[in-house]
């Protein structure tokens, strides 16, 4: 059996009737007379994974229908066979902007936001599932750091060597090798791990398979120069033992002094958690990792702040922003008004006279709203977005004032990219509200953000 049931979040919920609820059950054990029985099964052992990934369920009695109704997240678990409980396929919730390619995002924004991975399963094979290079630096550090702590019995061991290995005392080799003619006579000194040598043996197995992970040319640059800098030094200090075969079962059984456990042991489970992914053969070319998930509203702020940020910088603006943990400064001096320190807008460009206010709005409003199609809930809540980014433009002591509010553009055949919706002028500013809708596209955001600051709004319609 391999059950694959795919969710759009954003969505209104996908309902899947008996007869294709008994495709997910095994040969004569699903009664579509008596199916609540059965699928109550089914939920209770998958309900870690529907929880993980804030899917919600909803059986249908009148129609017979089970509703799975996915929430802001996005991402890839595994689904489970009510009988025998072994993996027998996996569950999508894809983006409503579209399946984007979430490697290049998370890279274009310097891994600011990561997933959040289901700890303790086993690996999955599907489509969306992360490559586990992606842990690459988190287990090399562990082990580093394990292998920083000079433990009873390893000690340093000056020798000489044919090649460069170790810490070479270049000072010497320049002085009393080469001058003599000793090209290939090194003074090195290295580190004798004496004790409890299989553990070592281990992580410079590990290594290895890092070292061949992050060779794939889609591996960040980010991430295979930090590696690469992480095992210049574990091998500086494995030089001299022998690489073996990493072993879950070897690296359970392994233990070490309890003043040195913490590291050591963080660094076994680490390197546990990387190898058991590759319980699937790699040959295939494709992509095996853990079970994870993102919520696509951080992942947008996230997204939004990253190239806000890059044109501050461009321009020579000042930049503030919520996830940085410093927007609210601009509030500290209000003197009665003190009680807006609470404010955090999510960011701030500030320049001379000028201040740009954007508040990240993760919904569908500016469709709905934009087209007539909004409901009085939809209205009665992007009434209070307008308030509260008013109340931060009230507190700004700046001249001309600019606030936005940033939505996901969910369809690209319809123009709404940026529109007037308030502009005013008084004693104290100049005042103008903007609503703007932007996707996953760089360029888009850094033209928006040009746009805003120069102040080329389009007329509301």
């Amino acid at each position: 059996m391999n059950v694959k049931i795919s969710l759009v979040e954003f969505d209104e919920g996908t309902a899947f009737s008996v007869e294709k609820l008994k495709d997910w059950f095994p040969k004569g054990k699903f009664d579509k007379k008596f199916p609540q029985e059965y699928i109550f099964k089914w939920l209770r052992v998958n309900s870690r994974y529907l929880e993980f990934l804030g899917v919600s369920c909803k059986w249908d009695e009148n129609n017979k229908k089970l509703i799975l109704t996915p929430s802001n997240k996005i991402g890839v678990v595994p689904l489970k066979n009510p009988y025998g409980g072994q993996v027998y396929g996996s569950i999508t919730v894809k983006p409503k902007l579209g399946w984007v390619d979430i490697y290049e995002i998370l890279d274009l924004i310097d891994w600011k936001y990561q997933p959040f991975f289901l700890k303790n399963e086993e690996p999955i094979f599907a489509n969306g599932v992360l490559p586990r290079w992606f842990k690459a630096v988190e287990t090399l550090e562990a082990i580093y750091q394990a292998l920083s702590l000079l433990m009873k019995r390893i000690c340093s061991k000056h020798i000489f060597s044919k090649v460069p290995i170790g810490n070479v005392n270049w000072n010497d080799y320049g002085t009393k090798s080469v001058p003599y003619g000793k090209y290939n006579y090194f003074s090195t000194t290295v580190i004798d791990y004496s004790f409890d040598l299989e553990v070592h043996h281990q992580f410079k197995g590990v290594v290895k398979i890092v070292e061949k992970d992050i060779s794939n040319p889609e591996v960040p640059i980010k991430i295979r120069s930090k590696s690469r800098v992480l095992m210049s030094k574990i091998e500086r200090w494995l030089v001299t033992l022998n690489c073996d075969e990493p072993s879950v079962e070897k690296l359970k059984k392994i233990s070490v002094p309890s003043f040195y456990k913490l590291y050591y042991d963080r660094a076994i489970q680490k390197c546990i958690e990387y190898i058991g992914e590759s319980k699937f053969s790699n040959e295939a070319g494709k992509f095996y990792g853990l079970p994870w998930a993102i919520e696509m509203d951080k992942l947008f702020e996230h997204w939004v702040e990253f190239w806000a940020s890059k044109f501050a910088l461009r321009i020579g603006a000042r930049f503030f922003s919520d996830i940085k943990n410093n927007s609210r400064i601009r509030f500290y001096n209000l003197g009665n008004w003190k009680s807006m320190n609470k404010l955090k807008p999510d960011i701030i460009i500030e320049k001379e006279d000028k201040t740009l206010i954007i508040d990240v709005k993760y919904k569908k409003h500016l469709e709905y709203i934009q087209y007539g199609m909004a409901t009085s809930e939809i209205l009665e809540e992007h009434r209070h977005d307008i308030h509260q980014i008013l109340s931060y433009m009230s507190s700004s002591v700046k001249r001309k004032r600019l606030g936005c509010l940033i939505y996901p553009k969910i369809n690209d055949t319809i123009v709404n990219q940026y529109s007037t919706l308030i502009n005013y002028t008084n004693v104290r500013a100049y005042v103008d509200i903007a609503l703007c809708g932007i996707n996953f596209d760089y360029k888009t955001v850094l033209s928006l953000l040009d746009y805003l600051w120069c102040e080329k709004y389009a007329s509301f319609q």
